[in-house]
């Protein structure tokens, strides 16, 4: 597969470009309460129509209080501005109020930690807001059928596929999670919020950060003395709790797991509003769509598929491996004192099936 090369920092905008901070507040109703589509501890994000544009768009507010808040706004434009892909959200271009600073040296002054500057990046608006909505908070939302949720889940893994292996160097989101996935008119699902994400340095596989990332989704393999160390495993495993979450909505792993360890029916497990309908192509698809996600979240990183293994099994209906012999070869290698099988070792507060903590257009956490 050829690897798209991503421009040197500094060097290309992606074609994202500068906005003037007037037109921003003429778009957003002065950044106006009912405008507002979601907040987190990184930002709140309004809705607007940008006559620039001629289209309307999401304005992300950046609330900053920390120089961690000042690296997690750096990360996210230096990598969404030169990542390019349909199932990445759009993002259009920035504004530092009061500043005609070109892309360098508005990047640059996201470091500062004594800058009090307002900052505001432009995104393509998603009319459909995001997945977590519809699978557990907005009770006026359509529940998405089997075949939506199964393209949903595809666009996921299309675009987590376009970051490690397409891009060089490779990206690491690090929250993947229902919250952070939108969905545009026709549903079409992309990822967003890029605020915890980071390029892979090539000559190091491995990134050592403070615990970071949303709580049920954090590969509990990477933690470690309040260290996390992040890799492309890392996505495939919250990439496999979000895929059960998209077929089976508040089932905890643990149970989806153990109908599978005991050879029973893991469809079961489905969510109960896609029972109506269903026909047995598509039965076969939430069976196979579960057991991947079980695959991506087995307790051991080695045991995991890779992004390409996983849209091959998505796409192209490639053969699953048997789980109870990967377990089983765990156990095998582990103190025979030890009377906990390797699945059990999941912590129920580390890896349950629940919703994102925070859900909105970009504001993520």
């Amino acid at each position: 597969m050829q690897k798209r090369v991503r421009n040197t920092f500094g060097k290309g905008t992606g074609g994202a470009r500068r906005f003037e901070y007037d037109d921003l507040a003429i778009a957003t109703g002065n950044f106006s309460d009912d405008r507002k589509l979601g907040e987190g501890a990184f930002g709140v994000v309004y809705s607007g129509f940008l006559k620039r544009l001629e289209r309307e768009v999401a304005v992300k507010k950046i609330v900053r209080e920390s120089s961690q808040e000042h690296k997690d706004f750096f990360a996210e434009v230096s990598t969404i501005s030169e990542a390019k892909h349909k199932n990445l959200v759009k993002f259009f271009g920035w504004c530092c109020r009061g500043h005609s600073w070109n892309i360098l040296r508005f990047m640059c002054s996201c470091l500062w930690s004594n800058n009090n500057k307002e900052l505001f990046l432009v995104y393509e608006l998603m009319k459909n807001g995001n997945l977590n909505d519809y699978l557990y908070k907005s009770e006026s939302a359509a529940v998405l059928s089997w075949q939506t949720r199964y393209k949903i889940a595809k666009d996921i893994g299309s675009g987590l596929l376009y970051l490690h292996h397409e891009c060089y160097p490779y990206i690491i989101h690090r929250d993947i999670k229902p919250g952070n996935v939108l969905l545009d008119d026709d549903f079409n699902a992309k990822l967003a919020d890029f605020g915890l994400s980071r390029v892979a340095n090539p000559n190091n596989a491995t990134l050592k950060t403070t615990a970071i990332g949303s709580q049920g989704y954090i590969d509990p393999q990477c933690m470690k003395d309040g260290e996390v160390s992040f890799n492309r495993n890392s996505d495939v495993y919250s990439f496999g709790i979000a895929l059960l979450e998209i077929v089976c909505a508040r089932k905890h792993r643990e149970q989806i797991w153990g109908l599978y360890k005991s050879g029973g029916d893991v469809v079961e497990a489905a969510d109960s509003r896609l029972a109506i309908g269903v026909d047995g192509a598509e039965r076969r698809e939430m069976e196979r769509a579960i057991i991947l996600g079980l695959w991506c979240s087995v307790f051991e990183t080695k045991h995991r598929p890779t992004m390409l293994q996983a849209m091959d099994v998505l796409e192209r209906d490639a053969q699953l491996p048997d789980l109870n012999l990967i377990v089983n070869s765990n156990l095998s290698s582990t103190d025979a004192s030890s009377s906990s099988p390797v699945e059990k070792r999941y912590d129920s507060e580390e890896a349950p099936l629940v919703a994102g903590s925070s859900s909105s257009q970009l504001a993520g956490r």
